[in-house]
């Protein structure tokens, strides 16, 4: 005798975090990552700016808020490649992330 039983999680499970699949979730943690890297970035902008303004034609500090600069502009080259291969990534694999939560997430 093989009494089993089916147990459907997903209908138990209705809302995880406010979201109803884990692939929705995790997209959304990149997206958010995306987004607070562009503002410490700007946030690193601005203070490489202020220092630069505020040297007073101190080398040392000049070189500093010139460092914080070219980090900061290194930091956009990273953002924005990080960007790119997540987006190419979704693209080449067909994702299409409107309907991720589908049964068929991967159209064709």
């Amino acid at each position: 005798m093989n009494n089993t039983t089916s147990v459907d999680i997903g209908s138990n499970v209705k809302d995880f975090f406010g979201f109803t699949c884990i692939q929705h979730f995790i997209f959304r943690i990149v997206d958010i990552g995306i987004i607070l890297s562009g503002l410490l970035l700007l946030i690193y902008l601005i203070w490489g700016g202020v220092e630069w303004l505020t040297s007073g034609g101190d080398k040392t500090k000049i070189e500093n808020a010139r460092s914080k600069l070219t980090n900061a502009l290194i930091g956009v080259a990273i953002i924005a490649a990080a960007y790119a291969v997540w987006t190419l990534a979704l693209t080449f694999f067909g994702v299409d992330v409107s309907n991720v939560c589908s049964d068929n997430p991967i159209p064709g």
